[in-house]
């Protein structure tokens, strides 16, 4: 199978019995989960999603549409569903996974065994949000700050955050221009992991909403902010756990 400029895997899992599909937030890059493959369970292969506009990527077309992402996405995608498989995605790669799910049911794949979705707002709660994408510079920037994703060295570098500007903007309006499309009823099936920053601007009540979508899903609220995959421990044996379940012999998978 040719290398995919899509999915970046890390580590070594020849005998991995699923792989992990982890969709970046909003300026991440593949490299923002390559860490995890010190602590997720050794039977799970890790490949993390590379956008356009970073890394090796750079001088390809920034993508603001869920509709064109996963159009270029899902063929590299879809030959890598030949073992079983799960998906995460924080924030705005919660949409990402979300979208992913519910397009590859619509097309008949295989469903995932089980999907994490974190520090994100449900696409079901209705009310009316910030247009960060569009913000000037400066309260761009502020926005940037608050979420306390993106290093200082890097927020304090005006030069360099003039080039890394055009890749965020994209991402946060791929976010603000998606809309909640037909869900496939299998969907509903699927076991699901929402997890909530206690301390986020977004509120934990509407991550957690996205049980209208999952209703076989568990919520859990973390100490922390936005980023509190970065910060908290308990994030990694949280995940961990819940991924090594779906890993045991008696996990059933979701008929495809």
């Amino acid at each position: 199978m040719k290398p995919s400029s899509w999915l970046i895997r890390f580590g070594d899992s020849r005998d991995a019995q699923m792989r992990l599909f982890a969709f970046p937030f909003s300026g991440g890059s593949a490299t923002a989960y390559a860490s995890w493959r010190e602590w997720l369970p050794a039977q799970i292969e890790l490949y993390c999603l590379q956008l356009p506009g970073r890394g090796g990527r750079m001088a390809e077309p920034l993508i603001r549409d869920m509709d064109d992402l996963l159009a270029r996405l899902l063929p590299d995608l879809m030959p890598l569903l030949d073992r079983p498989y799960l998906l995460y995605g924080h924030s705005n790669g919660a949409l990402m996974a979300f979208s992913a799910a519910n397009r590859l049911l619509q097309l008949g794949a295989p469903a995932p065994r089980a999907i994490a979705l974190s520090a994100k707002c449900s696409p079901t709660v209705d009310r009316p949000r910030e247009r960060v994408s569009e913000l000037p510079e400066d309260r761009f920037l502020a926005k940037l700050k608050s979420l306390n994703g993106t290093p200082p060295a890097l927020l304090n570098d005006p030069e360099l955050m003039q080039l890394f500007f055009p890749a965020l903007r994209a991402d946060f309006s791929l976010g603000e221009n998606f809309r909640l499309p037909e869900v496939h009823p299998q969907l509903a099936r699927i076991p699901g992991l929402i997890l909530a920053g206690e301390h986020d601007e977004t509120q934990v009540d509407d991550v957690f909403a996205w049980r209208d979508l999952f209703k076989e899903s568990q919520q859990v609220a973390m100490a922390g902010g936005h980023f509190f995959i970065n910060t908290n421990p308990a994030f990694a044996r949280t995940l961990g756990a819940f991924f090594r379940a779906q890993c045991a012999p008696e996990a059933q998978p979701v008929p495809g």
